[in-house]
């Protein structure tokens, strides 16, 4: 239950101090290995 709500997510996110360049620098490299896995995808899809 606990972790279904993202309570332990949560404090570990919180854990320590992150600079807001450091979250948005996380946050942009998230978001570019989002897009190359659905690259990756559609292209493999492509191959068929």
């Amino acid at each position: 239950m606990v972790e279904k709500e993202g309570i332990i997510r949560e404090w570990k996110k919180r854990e320590y101090y992150e600079k807001p360049s450091t979250i948005k620098n996380r946050k942009k490299k998230a978001m570019e290995r989002k897009q190359q896995k659905k690259l990756r995808k559609i292209q493999s899809m492509k191959n068929y």
